[in-house]
């Protein structure tokens, strides 16, 4: 009778240690696939972004100066070389790009926790005031997720001809 409590007591210690090894492992891995999601969002957001940005035309009546509306710290407007109005927009949690041909509004991450923009001149340092300036754009996303956050800069150099 002892030797059997005994031996039922060391399989409840075991089972209980095994128990919390496997909440421990599926706890990492939900945490994980949560990371490798944002992580993935915060990519496509950047590429997304890049891709438009690299797209802004020159100024139709004066060549020397980028065809760019609005151009604050999270709000980025230009029109792309088809004619087409974009306008990049920081709303957390979502990061929105907006085209007025075919009017609509797309969501790039609803994990967004910092979007800036900087506009630089054509040593890359110094911030450009106006679209007649600005030589590089760089975007700075920063996506957050249970707590932790994820940034990311990228750096677009403007080279569109007419």
């Amino acid at each position: 009778m002892i030797e059997l409590t005994i031996s039922l007591v060391i399989l409840a210690v075991l089972g209980t240690t095994a128990g919390y090894g496997l909440i421990g492992g599926v706890r990492a891995y939900s945490e994980s696939s949560g990371a490798l999601q944002t992580l993935g969002k915060l990519r496509y957001a950047s590429e997304r972004m890049a891709r438009e940005v690299r797209e802004i035309r020159r100024d139709t009546l004066n060549p020397d100066l980028f065809d760019i509306t609005t151009m604050t710290a999270t709000t980025l407007s230009f029109t792309r070389g088809n004619g087409t109005v974009v306008t990049l927009d920081a709303n957390p949690p979502l990061l929105n790009l907006a085209y007025d041909t075919p009017p609509g509004v797309w969501t790039l991450t609803d994990e967004l926790g910092n979007l800036s923009f900087a506009y630089l001149q054509n040593d890359g340092i110094t911030p450009a005031t106006s679209n007649g300036e600005v030589a590089f754009i760089e975007l700075n996303v920063e996506l957050s997720r249970n707590g932790r956050n994820y940034p990311q800069r990228t750096r677009v150099a403007l080279r569109n001809r007419q």
